[in-house]
């Protein structure tokens, strides 16, 4: 089985999470809320790695000068798992297949940086306040330089 197949095959299995809770969710208070897009965002995080297709190839120079690596998603799940719930999958052909793609394109990506880091973008990733990765890394004071140069053979 391919990489791409065991998405797909864990992600039809989350499609029917979200599809199952969906409704509930849509009209629940903010704390079931709160708990719904953690389970799912939990669930997001379980789906099959493969760092040739999910890693962006950025890391932090914090991460290159301490030698650590530490995965951060560009979204947080989350983020993601609200997107998901709150997402028009009755105008996909195939929403299994849009989700696996959702997944491998936008919601499983990660770059690499320092533990520190990580812990730093917390707050600038959290729902109220998070906009786009960029605009969390640049507030979080986090540079990213391509991971695939003279600098990957330190790490």
């Amino acid at each position: 089985m391919t990489y791409e197949d065991k998405v797909v095959n864990k992600c039809s299995a989350l499609f029917n999470l979200i599809i199952g809770v969906r409704e509930f969710y849509k009209k629940s208070n903010d704390d079931n809320k709160r708990f719904i897009e953690t389970t799912i965002g939990a669930a997001i995080w379980y789906l099959p790695k493969n760092k040739e297709i999910l890693f962006t190839g950025k890391i932090s120079n914090e991460a290159i000068l301490k030698g650590e690596k530490s995965e951060d998603h560009l979204y947080p799940r989350k983020i993601a798992a609200s997107e998901l719930l709150n997402y028009q999958w009755e105008e996909e052909a195939d929403p299994v297949k849009a989700l696996a793609d959702l997944f491998m394109t936008k919601y499983g990506k990660y770059n690499y940086v320092s533990k520190l880091e990580n812990k730093r973008l917390i707050k600038f990733q959290k729902s109220e306040v998070f906009e786009t990765p960029q605009k969390s890394y640049d507030n979080a004071n986090i540079e990213l330089i391509n991971y695939y140069c003279e600098w990957s053979k330190l790490i």
